[in-house]
């Protein structure tokens, strides 16, 4: 179930600096816009391009600007973004709409690049350690991102460790955990050294699933039974994250759970991923994103199914890397 990865340069930057902004009989040139008001089918003025040049950016573009002229083909794809985004979908560009279009906002502030605390959070079976990463504001809005669950799905890790590097919205406390299933990811396998699945052995929602060669989706003998899972679930409930953002291969889609389904819908459009489910061979029990939604109420997490690693370019990691800038702000 691999779909291809649309507009991998239309990415959507944390700050709105290239946009298009027109005046009444100019050329559209490349500079940085805002919208501030009110725009709905026949506005006609340069925010209008605005409009039209971020709903392109995140593939809403079957219209027939960027121009000045808020025409039907405008309100389609209007309608097409607050349906997607559970907004109302009236066609008008109010406070909401641009609120999650993100054009009524300034470019962010930001906080230097900075890892500020590194904890050693538990160890595998093996003994390695599980390390967590925090950068941006303590006491801010809670983010966790980790990149690997199962140890043969591995480029999730070089998306943590490229958000490292760039900086943080102010306001977000941001914690990057590059891998929970060390053992898995030396032994190349999907598994820990236990042979446990581990996205089934989180408390919410357990049940036993018996060990197999075929399916390679063994539960452990009882909830939260691995040093792995023990340690990523008493992080959670530590630190309570209001996002969550869990990386997989190789189905190439979004699965948007979470108490507000605009963020992995944004994220998706973002990226270029469909939103749909991910189907397990077994049953989807004990899994990571069930437990922390389920422990910390209003939360939202989702999963990332990343494609293939041969096809996980590096243009594809920094795009999804500054997705998750984004919508960690919505």
């Amino acid at each position: 179930m691999r779909t291809a990865i649309m507009r991998p340069a239309a990415l959507a930057l944390v700050s709105m600096s290239v946009l298009l902004s027109v005046t009444e009989g100019s050329s559209p040139a490349l500079a940085a816009c805002s919208v501030d008001s009110n725009l709905q089918a026949g506005s006609r003025s340069g925010q209008v391009a605005c409009l039209e040049a971020r709903l392109v950016e995140l593939g809403y573009d079957a219209l027939r600007g960027p121009d000045l002229y808020f025409g039907s083909s405008t309100l389609r794809e209007v309608i097409r973004f607050q349906t997607m985004s559970g907004l109302q979908a009236d066609g008008i560009v109010g406070p909401r709409t641009r609120a999650a279009l993100m054009l009524d906002e300034r470019p962010v502030a930001t906080v230097p690049p900075v890892v500020i605390e590194q904890r050693v959070i538990g160890s595998s079976v093996d003994g390695r350690e599980i390390t967590a990463y925090r950068m941006g504001t303590p006491g801010g809005r809670v983010v966790l991102v980790v990149g690997v669950i199962h140890g043969d799905e591995v480029k999730g890790a070089e998306i943590t460790a490229l958000l490292r590097t760039m900086p943080t919205p102010v306001g977000i406390d941001l914690w990057l955990i590059d891998s929970m299933n060390p053992d898995g990811q030396a032994n190349g396998s999907r598994q820990n050294s236990n042979e446990v699945d581990l996205n089934r052995n989180f408390e919410h929602g357990w049940s036993y699933i018996e060990k197999s060669t075929e399916h390679r989706q063994y539960s452990g003998e009882g909830p939260a039974d691995q040093p792995e899972t023990i340690a990523i679930q008493s992080f959670i409930t530590e630190i309570r994250p209001e996002i969550g953002i869990w990386y997989h291969q190789d189905a190439n889609v979004i699965s948007a759970g979470g108490a507000r389904k605009a963020i992995p819908l944004r994220y998706a459009k973002l990226v270029g991923l469909a939103v749909g489910s991910v189907p397990c061979s077994q049953r989807c029990t004990g899994t990571a994103g069930s437990f922390a939604n389920s422990t910390i109420a209003g939360s939202t997490n989702f999963l990332v199914e990343l494609p293939g690693s041969d096809q996980v370019t590096g243009v594809m990691v920094r795009a999804h890397a500054q997705a998750v800038l984004s919508v960690i702000l919505l």
